[in-house]
């Protein structure tokens, strides 16, 4: 089993399916859509960065995990600023009128690098449970309880939430006091789903012992 694949694969998945619940809990998405429609475009390819540095942050920790390099000596600036390359990328590719992003990191750089902290110990705790003919499944059950690996999830998403709350403020546009008030209502909705996800998550890994990935 490549395992390195398979937990980007469900970062992945956990990623999209937190992005999807938390539109769905916008109130006013709809309203807001209609007048900000070129704002999806920001979006969509919003999750697919962050999917990008969580798969960043988990190679970098698996490569220093396999090196039997501690957890304590990652430098996590160092993968901070790698980070930044994805950022830029993503960023290149933004065409969308009367809206640019000018990402000041002083703003939230102490969230980021505390996300790369908990992702890379998570990878970590996992390796270290994970022989070669446990599945993902199982690796997560010897590593953590149901209740520590919810915590863990629901920490890691609370992260994201608060570094793209952060991001508005590195927003120039016309319609910057719309997409503020969008962003935070989208930050309300994230933090209001992501515990239940964390939990139905670590449940459907903890309670279906027959199931393996």
């Amino acid at each position: 089993m490549d395992k390195i694949r398979t937990l980007c694969a469900k970062d992945n998945e956990i990623m999209h399916e937190f992005s999807r619940r938390s539109l769905l809990g916008l109130n006013d998405h709809s309203i807001l859509s209609a007048t900000l429609s070129f704002f999806s475009s920001y979006l969509e390819g919003n999750v697919k960065k962050e999917v990008d540095k969580d798969a960043l942050i988990i190679r970098e920790a698996a490569q220093a995990y396999a090196s039997e390099r501690p957890a304590c000596d990652l430098d996590l600036e160092e993968i901070f600023e790698k980070t930044k390359t994805i950022d830029q990328a993503f960023l290149n590719r933004l065409l969308i009128p009367s809206f640019t992003l000018q990402v000041r990191y002083s703003d939230f750089a102490d969230i980021r690098i505390q996300r790369i902290w908990r992702i890379a110990r998570t990878v970590y705790a996992l390796l270290g449970k994970w022989s070669d003919q446990a599945s993902f499944n199982e690796a997560v059950r010897y590593a953590f309880s149901e209740e520590e690996f919810t915590e863990v999830l629901a920490e890691i998403l609370h992260l994201y939430s608060l570094e793209t709350r952060m991001l508005g403020d590195s927003i120039r546009s016309p319609f910057h006091s719309a997409i503020q008030r969008y962003l935070e209502s989208l930050f309300q909705s994230m933090e209001s789903v992501r515990v239940d996800l964390a939990r139905t998550s670590a449940r459907a890994l903890f309670r279906d012992r027959n199931v393996h990935a």
